[in-house]
């Protein structure tokens, strides 16, 4: 089975070539191919890949889809898909850091089960600050690796992360201009073409979470966002949107984490306001632009 692995990547020259090494020590060069899009990139992200392609000796199976304008995550994953030749595809973020086995661990459940369209990895944060955003990042992911485990034992689809997931190919052939959460829009086209949704917790990549309230606010409200208009366009209910399979979960994390109790309050504090925030810009009909295209990169880095 062919693989391609597809990475958007806007201005990543610092992380990109760390990331190109990791993933080709860990896939079968013979049947893979990776395919960057550095479109609207201005730091010399494009170099960056060819110089270190040629320095590992495998520029033939590293592509690389270039443009001058910046069309934001979706529109990126949206031409990987069109260029791709490989059955699955593994769509993974520029500026994460792979753990060892996670592309084995995130490819082998297609090859168990043909019913399987959408694999999804498990994510873990980066941020170790001491502070309260690092550590309501860290709880969240936490969280989210909880509900995925609940929803798995029963048989319900997981909550698909975007940092890194796998599609079958013939599963998305586009994602539409209204997409912000293009991770659930896979997960949506696979169950409505009858495909399962699964989650792999041994398939680990980890990223740079918000430490900041400016971004942690950013990246909450364009989340929730992105499941609004999918709920609105598409009548699908992202399973993180209600509250139903999330309490249990979140009591007994935050029972885990009692001495942390003011920042959990805080956090719940700004949920609401990114929620009322995110409600309001969903009401327009439109995507902001900011969601659109700065997607999960934070306006600080």
């Amino acid at each position: 089975m062919k693989i391609t692995i597809g990475i958007p990547a806007y201005n990543e020259r610092e992380r990109i070539g760390f990331l190109l090494q990791n993933l080709l020590i860990q896939v079968d060069t013979d049947g893979t191919e990776i395919i960057v899009n550095s479109s609207g990139s201005t730091d010399g992200t494009t170099d960056e890949v060819v110089k270190t392609a040629r320095a590992l000796r495998n520029s033939l199976i590293v592509r690389i889809i270039g443009g001058k304008e910046r069309m934001g995550k979706t529109a990126a994953l949206g031409e990987i898909i069109l260029q791709a030749t490989g059955g699955i595809i593994i769509f993974i973020d520029a500026d994460t850091v792979i753990d060892k086995h996670c592309m084995n661990n995130i490819v082998e459940p297609f090859s168990k089960d043909k019913r399987i369209g959408v694999v999804s990895g498990n994510v873990m944060s980066l941020s170790y600050e001491d502070n309260i955003f690092s550590f309501m990042s860290r709880f969240q992911r936490e969280l989210h690796h909880k509900l995925c485990l609940h929803l798995t034992r029963r048989n319900l689809p997981p909550k698909v992360n975007g940092t890194f997931f796998a599609v079958r190919k013939d599963v998305v052939k586009h994602f539409p201009y209204f997409i912000v959460s293009d991770d659930e829009y896979a997960s949506w086209c696979a169950q409505n073409k009858g495909f399962n949704v699964v989650y792999a917790p041994h398939a680990i990549v980890y990223t740079k979470d918000p430490t900041n309230l400016r971004d942690y606010m950013a990246k909450r409200k364009r989340i929730y966002c992105g499941h609004l208009l999918i709920r609105k366009q598409l009548k699908y209910v992202v399973p993180t949107t209600g509250t139903r399979n999330v309490r249990s979960l979140f009591l007994r994390l935050a029972s885990k984490y009692w001495r942390k109790i003011p920042y959990i309050t805080t956090m719940l504090f700004l949920e609401f306001v990114c929620r009322v925030l995110a409600v309001f810009d969903a009401a327009r009909g439109k995507v902001p632009y900011l969601y659109r295209v700065d997607s999960a990169k934070f306006r600080s880095t």
